[in-house]
């Protein structure tokens, strides 16, 4: 009786997370009027203004807090009316905090201010996206002019100033992601027919260890899942998805499926859920007669294997938006059909190996328990999240999605908390429901094999799994 308790207490939990996933635990409120704003995005430009309303906030008391005060100032006018003033170019995030009893909602509004672009004056100044010789005044003829008589040269043009750069934060994803698979994509759904079943073959590559002071050359293998009716004259996404400590890359699809991911993969491409892709499984574990060095430092020296070695040969052999080509300039081209998730010490290994050292080949990231590691530096791996991100889209290759996933029973679960907490308190540019997200996993125990949802266990990788899936490749 406890048990089954117990598994309808977390059916309950699962699904009022699932509806609110916005909304910390413990915040959740009832399915009353509840208060919302009348927009959820502002735009306007430096030292305009506009008013934004707070509906259905009778009895509530609102707090106000602006996550970057050098942005946009906040003005209450009347009882639920606030004046949204832009100060700097840029974005940010004010939240608008409904409280009542000991119920609040967080209300979340995302600014953009532009800059002023007042007409300037083009007799003495360039357009940013003008050249100078265009716009100079013109040159006098001087064929009709005396020898050695001084010819007349363009009107001086004044530096244009650099354009500043203005973060504009992506719509909001479509898909509602969940604490949970349905039925239909969990272990006891059944097989798809054979017809729509992809398969999975092994392939190898040359590479090497890119050791400092010593590269060895060595020989490596990877998984790769074709979706059924694979067809080469057809481009398809690729999903690199690495296994965690002590695994290999038979860990996902093949030898210990027992939450059933392959499965999944066909059902959802099946039923239309998803559009057929490609995943790749590789090691960050070299042959046993190579050099071995530390596992944690493997995670990271796997960057230039992935970058140098895997992906050239997989979009070189298979049929992807790369079409063959394999240069980096291609493979940044194409990096937003391209996505590398990885569980436990796969999830360190999509921070450092594909986050930090290859973002401009990649543009959805999914790690799924862990980040600094134990007794790492959470504030350390923050800043770095938050370079590589503001770097690259300042640089016109925006985040497409950064996917954070553990379980509340997790034994990476505060560490990575800490580590994306400190990182959203530092940037702007990671905007939850657009471009990243967290999702925290309650626990449960109605899993018979393998450790619970919610756990550090291969039932919550499933969930997160099938989350990323549905939301990785959402938009160019």
């Amino acid at each position: 009786m406890k048990k089954q308790t117990m598994k309808c207490m977390g059916l309950l939990i699962a699904a009022s997370l699932a509806a609110q996933t916005a909304v910390p635990a413990g915040e959740i409120l009832a399915k009353t009027a509840k208060p919302k704003l009348s927009v959820k995005r502002v735009q306007v430009k430096k030292g305009e203004s506009k008013t934004v309303t707070v509906k259905n906030a009778k009895g509530f008391k609102i707090t106000v807090k602006i996550k970057n005060k050098k942005i946009t100032s906040v003005k209450k006018k009347g009882s639920t009316a606030y004046v949204i003033k832009g100060v700097n170019a840029g974005s940010t995030t004010v939240t608008f905090t409904a409280k009542k009893n000991k119920k609040k909602l967080p209300l979340k509004l995302t600014v953009v201010v532009n800059a002023n672009t007042e007409k300037a004056d083009t007799s003495t100044q360039v357009p940013g996206n003008v050249s100078a010789v265009a716009s100079a005044a013109p040159v006098a003829n001087p064929t009709n002019q005396p020898a050695g008589a001084p010819t007349a040269t363009a009107a001086p043009t004044s530096t244009p100033a650099p354009t500043e750069f203005v973060f504009i934060p992506p719509e909001p994803i479509k898909v509602e992601l969940t604490t949970d698979a349905p039925a239909e994509y969990r272990e006891t759904a059944n097989d798809a027919p054979l017809a729509d079943q992809g398969k999975i073959e092994t392939i190898s590559y040359e590479t090497e260890t890119y050791d400092e002071g010593g590269s060895v050359p060595m020989t490596k293998q990877a998984n790769v899942y074709l979706p059924a009716g694979y067809d080469e004259s057809k481009q398809y996404n690729v999903f690199y998805l690495m296994h965690g400590g002590g695994e290999n890359k038979d860990t996902w699809l093949v030898d210990n499926d027992y939450t059933g991911n392959k499965k999944m993969l066909d059902n959802m491409i099946r039923n239309g859920v998803i559009e057929p892709l490609i995943v790749v499984t590789p090691t960050f574990y070299r042959p046993d007669d190579a050099p071995q060095i530390d596992m944690t430092a493997l995670t990271s020296q796997f960057a230039y294997e992935l970058r140098k070695d895997l992906i050239p040969y997989i979009e070189s052999h298979y049929s992807t938006y790369a079409n063959g080509d394999v240069s980096d300039e291609n493979l940044i081209k194409t990096r937003m059909h391209r996505s590398f998730a990885g569980l436990s010490m796969g999830s360190m290994t999509t921070y450092r190996a594909a986050l930090y050292a290859n973002y401009d080949v990649f543009g959805w990231f999914g790690p799924y328990s862990g980040c600094a590691g134990g007794g790492g530096d959470t504030s350390a791996e923050a800043e770095k999240i938050v370079k590589v991100i503001e770097e690259g889209a300042k640089n016109g290759m925006p985040l497409g999605f950064l996917y954070c996933g553990n379980g509340e029973k997790d034994m990476a679960h505060d560490e990575h908390v800490e580590c994306m907490r400190k990182a959203t308190e530092m940037t702007d540019y990671l905007v939850e429901g657009a471009n990243y997200a967290f999702i925290d996993l309650p626990y449960k125990e109605d899993r018979s094999y393998g450790g619970k949802l919610g756990e550090h266990s291969m039932w919550s990788w499933h969930v997160h799994f099938y989350n990323c899936l549905r939301v990785f490749f959402t938009r160019e």
